[in-house]
């Protein structure tokens, strides 16, 4: 074990063992605040009436407290609800503390602005994270990736219109260091017609973006952040329903819904959403051939061959409250996608035939139980296995122009005739355990096991029979400690994870000139820290630090038989992530003001990064030696009743390549070194306003305005160092406007919205200067009931 291993594992071990000595023998009460859904309420204050003793519910409701033995009363308050008081008994207690609190009416408004909610509660934490209340956008036409795209520190890069594949980046990180969660499981485990350009906003609660340092709930090796998606929580029966439709023939459909039978209670949920677009917008100022004059001639032409479709449908039974589970629910989900391929990395490059289709099974179980071993034990358990088959056709034997006209050609399209099938089967386990050892300290463990079999072959050449499997298995345990002190205006939290990945892969043989299997397996630990420190009620800074590992992806290693081609040579990565940052909060009155800044450093050892092929469009992942990003990020937020509402945000980031002499030759230094990385976005920001308001027409009903303004700096799209200074290509200013207004009736029941994207038709472009749709019109009607 290496000597920092030992100084970790030291450190936390006599933390700990201090920290229990330092109790006194006080006598605990455990228990839960709901509401009247049954729904845990967070950031409810809990006194011992006429003492100085105070605690706060957690994001799921749950608390406990110490004092002396003997009978005390408890005062529970949360903003928005009437004051409640009860007696209780320390260290007689056979059961936990059930309360429920009752809405204060009129109180509502004033908790619309200074309560204390879910996404309140992760921006004071001590981990770097954004966090969206989704369900307050139901009602409009966007997508997930369209939403994040408007918070601070995260650029969202789609290569084409609905469907089409996209960049997804957090701090500069992006690529496979970022990884997405639905409910703290993988999203790949869905299918691939299945990702956040896809998933209607209906379908979550919440969504939270951790930037570097990732909480090891979610148990995985992302080095640049994590994105986990949170489905609505409620217990009691819902449906809601939606349908969008717009410009390029663009049609969305959503139906989520839960039901429970309160006799048995049994409860059946379903979520499901069908996508359908043509994606024929128009590419301005291409080259065409003109005959006549026998030259190129820059005209504005549709795109022919980018029709994107995808269908999700999810089913889940179970039970909630009962004696031996919180929480238990088995259930299943299948989904299909239809893609044409229009282009790759090369917009120079046009496709007419390409198209890829696939489908994907799974199958699940989860299972949470909180306050085992007389309340110091939460268990949270997920299983589930996945199948997936996609196929990626090449066949055509012409080249395209983007016209739709096609000469004759020697090659397919994309150089070689194929039909590429590509067989996963993916088995995904994850053990969850949180140990209170005694108040405000805690032990948690996370194990995940993550075992991928991929068989991917030409039919045109070969079968699935005759193609060796390549086979990727990726294990990693976290362990965390975490302690609050002085009420928890100070948080620690101390981690360790240890990484372990399998691979078994077919590799070149130069001697005998043919494949053979191959095991390749790598193990390493990492570790770090977080911590917050509340200085005043409104006034917090926080910091962490990460010595972590990238492990790479079987996309990565294996290629998608479309647009990313193989390499079996791809090693992880390895990177010391550093966040600085601080928040205040103000309230007065009915206005509340939120004011961000965070700074971040990411030094990355064999940093993955795409490079383009300019021949065929594709694209593979490589290495580079090491890659330092530095960047700054700002957020001020302002709210006025629930009239108004502003949010400006603001992103600096700056990476270059850090490594001196490539190769191994230190006599040449790098032509890239000190060079930015290209491709990426250094500065960007948004600005979006709403204005609503209450009964204007009607009675129970809501008319809201929404402007967005998004503006995104010049960059270069290759290495500087490359070509002639004065002709290196770059991606040029942009600024985009955008509107809506949504109107509802019968407080949510019924409701409308209308959208306008891209409001002045600017030319934009997108990842590798691709360019992006123009001007576009949605219109939404969605139904409600709870």
């Amino acid at each position: 074990m290496k000597l920092y291993q030992r100084i970790f594992i030291f450190l936390i071990f006599t933390l700990s063992i201090s920290l229990i000595r330092a109790q006194d023998a006080s006598f605990s009460v455990q228990g839960v605040v709901q509401d009247h859904t049954k729904r845990g309420l967070n950031g409810v204050n809990i006194f011992v009436e006429n003492t100085k003793i105070k605690v706060q519910t957690d994001q799921n409701g749950n608390f406990r407290m110490n004092h002396k033995k003997g009978e005390a009363t408890l005062v529970f308050s949360l903003g928005g609800y009437k004051k409640l008081r009860r007696k209780v008994n320390f260290g007689s207690e056979e059961s936990p503390v059930s309360i429920q609190l009752t809405e204060d009416q009129g109180a509502v408004e004033e908790v619309i602005v200074h309560g204390k909610g879910k996404v309140k509660a992760l921006q004071d934490g001590a981990f770097t994270v954004n966090a969206i209340d989704v369900a307050k956008l139901a009602n409009t036409t966007a997508d997930l990736n369209q939403v994040l795209n408007r918070t601070t520190g995260i650029k969202v890069r789609q290569q084409g219109g609905v469907g089409s594949d996209y960049n997804f980046s957090i701090n500069g990180m992006s690529g496979k260091a970022v990884k997405f969660f639905i409910d703290g499981v993988p999203l790949e485990m869905l299918g691939k017609g299945v990702d956040l350009s896809t998933l209607p906003v209906n379908m979550a609660d919440r969504v939270e973006i951790y930037k570097g340092v990732v909480p090891i709930h979610l148990s995985t090796d992302a080095m640049g952040g994590a994105v986990n998606i949170i489905t609505p929580g409620s217990s009691k029966s819902y449906l809601d329903a939606g349908i969008s439709v717009g410009s390029f023939n663009t049609q969305r459909i959503n139906l989520n819904g839960q039901f429970k039978d309160d006799k048995t209670g049994l409860i059946m949920r379903v979520n499901s959403f069908y996508n359908h677009s043509d994606n024929d917008y128009l590419m301005k100022d291409m080259k065409i051939w003109n005959p006549a004059r026998n030259q190129y001639e820059p005209r504005n032409v549709k795109r022919f061959n980018d029709r994107y479709q995808s269908v999700f449908g999810m089913a889940e039974i179970g039970l909630e409250n009962k004696s031996w589970a919180d929480s238990f629910f088995v259930g299943m989900s299948q989904s299909f996608f239809d893609k044409q391929i229009q282009t790759g990395s090369n917009q120079e490059v046009v496709y007419g035939g390409v198209k890829q289709t696939g489908e994907a099974n799974n199958y699940f179980m989860k299972y949470k139980k909180a306050n085992l071993f007389n309340g110091h034990l939460d268990v949270n358990v997920y299983a589930g296995f996945s199948k997936s088959v996609q196929k990626a056709t090449d066949t055509l034997m012409r080249k395209y122009s983007w016209d739709g006209t096609f000469e004759p050609s020697a090659t397919s399209e994309k150089g070689g005739r194929s039909i590429i099938m590509q067989h996963e089967d993916r088995l995904y386990s994850q053990v969850g355990a949180t140990y209170r050892i005694v108040e405000n300290h805690k032990l948690i463990f996370n194990y995940v096991i993550d075992y991928l079999k991929n068989t991917t072959f030409n039919k045109l050449e070969e079968e699935k029979d005759d193609v060796f499997p390549a086979k990727m298995t990726k294990q990693i345990l976290s362990m965390a400690y975490q302690q609050d002190f002085f009420n928890k205006h100070w948080t620690n939290v101390f981690f360790a994870k240890y990484y372990h990945v399998g691979l078994q892969k077919m590799v070149f043989d130069p001697v005998t000139r043919t494949d053979s299997p191959e095991k390749e397996d790598f193990n390493n630990w990492g570790y770090g820290f977080a911590t917050t420190v509340k200085i005043t009620r409104g006034l917090g800074i926080k910091g962490s630090f990460e010595r972590s590992y990238r492990l790479v992806e079987p996309q990565e290693i294996f290629g998608d038989g479309v647009a990313v081609t193989s390499n079996m040579n791809l090693k992880p990565e390895t990177s010391n992530n550093v966040n600085v940052g601080l928040y205040y909060n103000h309230h007065w009155g009915q206005h509340a003001f939120r004011v961000e800044a965070a700074g971040y450093i990411r030094d990355t050892k064999d940093f993955i990064y795409t490079v383009p092929n300019l021949y065929n469009s594709t694209f593979k992942y490589e290495n580079l030696s090491n890659i330092l990003t530095r960047g700054l990020e700002g957020e001020l937020s302002y709210q006025y009743k629930r009239f108004l509402n502003v949010l400006m945000n603001v992103s600096y980031n700056k990476a270059y390549d850090n490594t001196k002499f490539a190769n191994n030759n230190e006599d040449v230094v790098s032509a890239t070194y000190k060079k930015d990385v290209p491709n990426q976005p250094w500065l960007f920001g948004n600005v979006n306003v709403s204005i609503g308001k209450d009964d204007w027409f009607q009675k129970e009903s809501r008319v809201e305005l929404y402007y967005g303004l998004q503006m995104t700096e010049w960059f270069y799209k290759n290495w500087k160092s490359y070509g002639n200074p004065g002709n290196i290509p770059f991606i040029p200013r942009q600024t985009l406007h955008n509107i809506g207004i949504s109107y509802s009736m019968k407080n949510g029941r019924y409701n409308v919205a209308f959208d306008v994207n891209n409001l002045t038709d600017a030319l934009a472009y997108d990842n590798f200067k691709l360019q992006k749709q123009g001007r576009a019109f949605y219109v939404k009607f969605r139904y409600l009931f709870k």
